[in-house]
This record gives structure tokens, C-alpha cells and sequence, in this order.
């Protein structure tokens, strides 16, 4: 992972939504924002396919980045009508060729979205898309072309998509979990059409400068939030806490963050102190599931914020899917009575 000084840019919202207006360009994400923008360049210039992937763990601002992306090539309309230079979608669960469709027409403005057949439907998208003038399709939560269940790519789809993208003749990127990976490398033609993927990671505390740039982050996330009276986190100890409560995912800490503001904002106030983050941890924890369960309350007074082996293993798990116990195969029951073998050995 690259370090420099991050970033801020802000969007002047109400108070409510500053955290999120709050755009923080670490190093991996600018080079993930780099590589989006090289790609719609490069597509404009060239009818070659421009497919991109961009992947990591959740919470580690694969999505945010795209909409970031998105953001910079806003739609509009002109006297030729709709423009979409970057068309966004997001993937649902076990896609389907006409479920994708669907998506795709109703984000460029047809009416009639769920009518017609798949063919009818693919030859819509394919003209509506020329007529928006769309350079880069992108897909977020693309790791659902892969079945975990099954440990099958959707192969049906994935062709589709292949050939919507040629005939088309956009870009593509794709964003998701490690995972859709291998949907790519299962399908031969679309492998030969992807540049080297983007990865987005977690922070390391115990690589300085991974550990300097987390805490630049933090920084950077203080000087964009000056309505609110926060603690210091240049010490090593304060970002040791945030780096416990967010497992080294910046994700994780502006929904913390976010949290914390709404409930100073609740009783009136614009101070926040130890004790507040210590309540938005918890109040997270409870939206996660309990995510954080195996982690001690890092904002709590008596919390040991020096880093041990133990300690920087259990953070490592935050945010990682659970894996739940297969539960156990049921014995048929054994038949009252003696059974034939038996029967035959006493005679």
C-alpha cells in the first residue's frame, strides 16, 4: 500500500450528512480513482475492449470509489436527449440475464423496462446506450456472478455480458469481493479483456507506513469535520483505538464517525468526546450483527490500547464474513428389534 498525505474534499451538506460529504483519497483509493479515469479515457480513443476490476474487502472503499467515478461523469441531457457517460449498476443476488436488463434500461430512462423478452430487451439496452452515448458500464458487487453456495460462476450471464459489452462497445469495470476474481478467470474471453485488477486492503498497524497513513486519515477526517469538537487522534494511542474499532477499514470508521455525529447532533450538542465513541461503537455493533463482538469496546476508559499479537489477530477479523458450522448430519435411528443379521446368528 502506497502512503502519502491524504486528501480531503467536502460537499457543503446539512450537518447530518458531513461525514459522507467528506471524501478522504488515501493513496490506494486515488490510484483506484487513477485507474477508472485511464480506462473511460482510453475507451474514448480506442473501439478495443477497456475492462477493469477493482477488488478487496468490504468496507474498503471499492463502492465508494465508483460513485466517486460516477460523480465525475454525471448524466445529462442535451437537445439529443440523455446522456450517460458512466452507467451504474449494482448486482443483485444470483443475477439474471433479464434482471440485469432490466436494471440497465430503467437507468437509462425506458419506461417500459420489464417489457419484452430477453432479446427484446438486450437489443434495447444495446441502442439506448449508443443513444446515451455511454463510454464505461460499471458493476458494482460483481462478486455475485459467483454462487458461494455452489461454488459456480453464473456462466449464462457472464457470456451475456461479454457480448452486451462488445456489441455495445463500452468499457467495463467491475467492483467487488476478491471472489469475482473468479468469474473472471473462468471465462476465457472476458479474462483476455481485463487489465491487472485494483486492489483496495485493509490497513497493517504493524507496517509504519501503512500505520502513518491510517493515522493521516484520521487527520484528514478531523480537519473535514470542523463543526464538531473531536479528540485528538494524532496520538498513537487515540488512532491505536480507532484502528481497533475499525479493523483497519475506512468504511467501518465513517459509519462510526457518522454515528457519533448524529447522536451529538440528537442531544444538541457538537462535542464529542471518548465516551460518545465509545456509544456509537456499540450502536454500530448492534446494526452489525455484532460484527465487532470478539472486540473490546476500544473507547471504553479501561480499554489496554497497547497492540499485542492477540489483539491485532482479533482486529484482523473484523468485518470478515462469519463462517457458520455446518450443522450435523442426523443419524437415521436404529430400528427397534433385533435386525435380520442378528436374527439369523441365534439360529
Amino acid at each position: 500500500m502506497n502512503t502519502s498525505t491524504a486528501n480531503v474534499a467536502a460537499v457543503p451538506l446539512d450537518s447530518h450528512s458531513l461525514v459522507e460529504a467528506a471524501l478522504i483519497g488515501h493513496p490506494d483509493f486515488q490510484r483506484a480513482l487513477q485507474r477508472l479515469r485511464q480506462c473511460f479515457h482510453a475507451k474514448q480513443r480506442s473501439r478495443e475492449p477497456v475492462c477493469l476490476a477493482i477488488v478487496g474487502e468490504s468496507r474498503t472503499g471499492k463502492s465508494r470509489a465508483l460513485e466517486e467515478f460516477e460523480r465525475e461523469h454525471p448524466q445529462f441531457r442535451d437537445a439529443n436527449g440523455l446522456n450517460v457517460p458512466v452507467l451504474q449498476i449494482s448486482v443483485p443476488s444470483l443475477p439474471t440475464v433479464s434482471g440485469l436488463v432490466e436494471l440497465m434500461l430503467d437507468q437509462l430512462g425506458d419506461p417500459m423496462a420489464s417489457k419484452g423478452t430477453e432479446a427484446n430487451k438486450t437489443s434495447r439496452v444495446r441502442q439506448l446506450l449508443k443513444e446515451a452515448r455511454t463510454i464505461v458500464l460499471a458493476l458494482d458487487e460483481f462478486q455475485h456472478f459467483y454462487d458461494k453456495a455452489t461454488q459456480r460462476v453464473q456462466h449464462i450471464v457472464a457470456d451475456w455480458l461479454k457480448v452486451l459489452v462488445d456489441k455495445a462497445q463500452v468499457g467495463l469495470v467491475v467492483a467487488g469481493l476478491p471472489s469475482c476474481l473468479s468469474v473472471i478467470r473462468q471465462n476465457e474471453q472476458l479474462m483476455g479483456r481485463f487489465l491487472a485488477p485494483v486492489r483496495l486492503s485493509r490497513f497493517d498497524w504493524t507496517k509504519q507506513d501503512e500505520r502513518e497513513a491510517f493515522i493521516d486519515i484520521l487527520c484528514a477526517f478531523q480537519r473535514s469535520l470542523p463543526e464538531f469538537e473531536l479528540p485528538s487522534f494524532e496520538s498513537d494511542e487515540m488512532a491505536f483505538r480507532a484502528y481497533c474499532a475499525s479493523g483497519g477499514l475506512i468504511g467501518y470508521w465513517t459509519k462510526l464517525l457518522r454515528q457519533a455525529a448524529w447522536n451529538a447532533l440528537d442531544a444538541n450538542t457538537t462535542r464529542i468526546t471518548l465516551e460518545d465513541l465509545a456509544q456509537a461503537f456499540r450502536d454500530i455493533d448492534i446494526a452489525e450483527g455484532g460484527q465487532f463482538a470478539s472486540v473490546a469496546n476500544p473507547f471504553e476508559r479501561g480499554f489496554c490500547a497497547a497492540p499485542t499479537d492477540a489483539m491485532l489477530a482479533t482486529v484482523r477479523e473484523v468485518g470478515m464474513p462469519k463462517i457458520e458450522p455446518e450443522a450435523p448430519r442426523r443419524r437415521n435411528r436404529r430400528a427397534t428389534g433385533p435386525n435380520i443379521g442378528e436374527v439369523l446368528s441365534t439360529r
